[in-house]
């Protein structure tokens, strides 16, 4: 057994480490392209698990739409408003003419996709960018969604066209800072008064609340004690 003294043992360390340390720093646009701007976005080099033959013509279309449009209006864009940490609020009305919002929903000039095409358009958004995938899916599948689902025909009628074109715009209030997103346990309420509903309570990270224009709030009844949503346009509210 060979004891060195500690001069020794930091040679000895520092030459092991040479080997790693002095190598040059990792081109991040050669490794990952992604992470840098991109004024044209890296092409789909393969279909590995053959899913284009298990799309309809209809699918395969509003896929292409899709990619087209993120590819040569966001992409480029984006690198710079993440920076930033801000949303690009002038692509709205380019995702709007995309026809994806409210997805699967029929009527109301909602798209009516199948449960693939709806999928697949928001697989395309977020293959360029997260972001805009979250405010596309807070607004469609959540918010969206739960109208046709739950809403009465008047709030259908009411809310759906202007959300399906994206001239308004949707947030879904579930999660609170004490029971996150346990629906059961939500310290929100919602009491009954002449005109319509007063509700108290904390929302938390609520993705579209700090410019949308309909609020989909869910809160215990507190004549039934039951969670119900509630839709509305002219809601007062202080972010906490």
């Amino acid at each position: 057994m060979t004891i060195h003294s500690s001069k020794h043992q930091d040679d000895v360390d520092k030459n092991a480490r040479s080997s790693y340390f002095n190598l040059p720093a990792l081109d991040i646009s050669v490794a990952f392209p992604q992470a840098t701007p991109a004024s044209k976005f890296p092409p789909c080099a393969s279909d590995y698990y053959q899913f284009d033959d298990l799309l309809t013509s209809e699918e395969q279309a509003v896929r292409m739409k899709v990619r087209e449009c993120m590819e040569k209006e966001i992409a480029p864009i984006m690198a710079e408003y993440w920076e930033k940490a801000e949303f690009p609020f002038h692509v709205i009305p380019k995702l709007g003419a995309l026809r994806v919002a409210g997805g699967t929903i029929k009527g109301y000039g909602c798209p009516g996709h199948s449960v693939t095409g709806a999928a697949i358009a928001i697989a395309e958004i977020a293959r360029v960018d997260a972001s805009c995938s979250t405010f596309i899916l807070v607004h469609s599948s959540l918010a969206m969604l739960t109208i046709a689902l739950c809403g009465s025909e008047e709030q259908k009628q009411k809310y759906l066209p202007s959300l399906a074109q994206l001239n308004t715009i949707a947030c879904w209030a579930l999660t609170e800072p004490a029971y996150g997103s346990d629906a059961s346990a939500l310290n929100t309420t919602a009491t009954k008064v002449e005109g319509g509903w007063i509700l108290e309570g904390q929302k938390r990270w609520i993705g579209n609340s700090t410019f949308a224009d309909v609020l989909v709030i869910f809160a215990r009844n507190t004549t039934t004690n039951q969670i119900n949503g509630y839709a509305n346009q002219s809601i007062k509210f202080v972010l906490l």
